[in-house]
């Protein structure tokens, strides 16, 4: 059920089993699994069930390190989280992501990837896509495409949810599962620990204009963003006592986000291999989006970072189309579009292009590119681990009386080799089959360090509570409990030691299945 804080006869007090702070697409999961399983669960989210500006302008905060445009972006305080606005893009992390990588620096995952397969199925099923092929070498078998690109390549195909947005996904669930009850408008001030520091007793929350609600719980699980979730855990103990997590010289640190980019532009000279290794697969209900990487064997022999790219299909009619997606998502997602009086143009604009386009999907099932599509080989890659990469509490407060967050984002410069090292093997490797013409940018090229400063971040927050071994590697174990307590827990990518290059979300939301099933365990109680 739904409980709106800001309703004049919503409660004060709340007990339950589990309290989870954070109503996007973690917390969300996290909580429709536990519900299903039996457990008595309360989910706390800040904004209510439609984007709020009031809300929103919780999330202002500053810069104070490079160039980091997505500190509002891509943070949404309303229920469904970043879900009502993502693309739904779906990837694994990976065995190589969460294996030993010493040439990184840092400590790595203390937990292997074999304990988290597991619950890719579940994450998959939960999301709506158990249908989906989880292997690749089907999936192309079916295009009749020869995946192989290259020495030192990889290609590689995401997965993409039928329906992102998780508060319209799990409807059926949020507002009718008894024991799932879900507070909007309830924005989390503090933890309150027992008098010898060691469990979290309660969570405070209260709306914009002050209505407070206390809910006590025996487990707390905080799934609200990398950024809020260390916003809230450096804040100080209202009672102005010590918290066991303060002394951690992690919490806050090791922040990291994906580099991304345009790095080449891409003369394609074989257009039929080209699409038909590089254009979206529409199978069985599921959508497939093809992305290439640096191999493992080769990211180990070069010292590298985990990199992947893709292809940007930029062409007149490609703003109007992505106006008109952009249109057909909101009305999905029950928001009115921003964009309803320009949609006659828009449309007029794409009809030139509607016949290919049908056709190609009806007789291919894939998606079209006109061959006259300005191209562009992007980037998404993680960044070298860098504990002076920060976010901390600024001096200047919110309208609820919380510190604003200061991001001091850093890179440490050596990503530039790794970007390099991708752009000349996909250029080598696609002139040797004949596939395109890659002119790389010329900063790039020579590896200018300066080159870095023209990308930007990917909206993928994440290691600002990283997970380690213990409290000198990490803020939380690797069962995602914060290390000094008992019964507080983080879920998401903000637990995430190394990023390696997959969108965080889905490895996010397996991590937060993960603990789910550990909570219910009758060893757990």
């Amino acid at each position: 059920m739904i409980i709106d804080l800001q309703a004049p006869d919503a409660p004060r007090d709340i007990r339950a089993e589990i309290c989870i702070v954070g109503g996007g697409a973690v917390g969300l999961s996290m909580a429709v699994q536990l519900a299903r399983a039996g457990s008595d669960v309360v989910l706390l989210e800040g904004g209510g069930r439609s984007l709020e500006q009031a809300s929103q302008a919780l999330h202002v905060g500053t810069n104070a390190g490079r160039r980091f445009d997505n500190i509002e972006v891509g943070r949404y305080r309303v229920l469904g989280g970043t879900t009502t606005f993502w693309g739904g893009q779906v990837l694994p992390l990976g065995e190589h992501a969460m294996g030993p990588r010493p040439w990184l620096e840092s400590a790595g995952w203390p937990i292997a990837y074999s304990e988290l397969e597991p619950y890719n199925d579940e994450a998959f099923a939960l999301l709506g896509l158990e249908a989906a092929e989880r292997d690749d070498g089907p999936i192309w078998k079916q295009l009749k495409v020869d995946p192989q690109i290259g020495e030192g390549l990889e290609l590689l195909l995401t997965r993409w949810v039928p329906t992102r947005n998780l508060a319209r996904h799990f409807r059926d669930d949020i507002e009718h599962r008894p024991n799932l009850r879900v507070v909007v408008h309830a924005n989390v001030t503090g933890v309150e620990m027992c008098a010898k520091r060691t469990r979290a007793t309660a969570v405070n929350a209260k709306t914009l204009v002050g209505t407070a609600l206390k809910v006590t719980a025996s487990d707390f699980v905080l799934a609200c963003g990398s950024l809020e979730t260390a916003r809230l855990l450096l804040h100080p103990a209202a009672d102005g006592g010590n918290l066991p997590w303060h002394g951690n010289i992690w919490l806050g640190r090791g922040f990291a986000d994906h580099i991304n980019g345009p790095v080449a532009e891409v003369k394609v000279r074989d257009h039929a291999a080209f699409h038909a290794l590089f254009d979206s697969a529409y199978l069985g209900g599921c959508k497939y989006y093809p992305r290439i990487r640096l191999s493992p064997e080769l990211q180990a022999k070069e010292r590298s970072l985990d990199v992947s790219g893709e292809f940007l299909f930029d062409t007149a009619v490609s703003q109007h189309l992505d106006n008109i997606k952009m249109f057909i998502r909101s009305l999905l997602d029950g928001r009115r579009p921003d964009n309803i009086l320009e949609l006659p143009r828009h449309a007029a604009s794409v009809a030139g292009i509607a016949a290919p386009l049908a056709w190609r999907y009806l007789t291919s099932k894939r998606s079209y590119k006109p061959r006259n599509a300005n191209v562009r080989l992007s980037v998404s890659s993680e960044q070298w681990p860098n504990p002076q990469s920060a976010v901390r509490l600024s001096r200047a407060k919110d309208a609820i009386g919380m510190q604003r967050l200061e991001v001091d984002w850093r890179l440490d410069g050596r990503e530039i080799k790794t970007l390099g090292l991708f752009a000349r093997r996909v250029r080598d490797a696609f002139a040797a089959n004949g596939l395109a013409e890659i002119v790389i940018d010329p900063a790039l090229e020579r590896e200018d360090p300066l080159f870095l400063d023209t990308l930007n971040d990917c909206v993928h927050q994440m290691s600002t509570v990283r997970m380690g071994e213990n409290a000198a590697t990490g803020v939380v174990d690797r069962n995602l409990c914060v290390f000094g307590t008992d019964n507080l827990h983080v879920a998401g990518q903000a637990v995430f030691p190394l990023a390696g290059f997959a969108n965080p979300t889905f490895t996010g939301i397996v991590l937060g299945l993960r603990l789910a099933d550990r909570l219910t365990k009758p060893s757990h109680s």
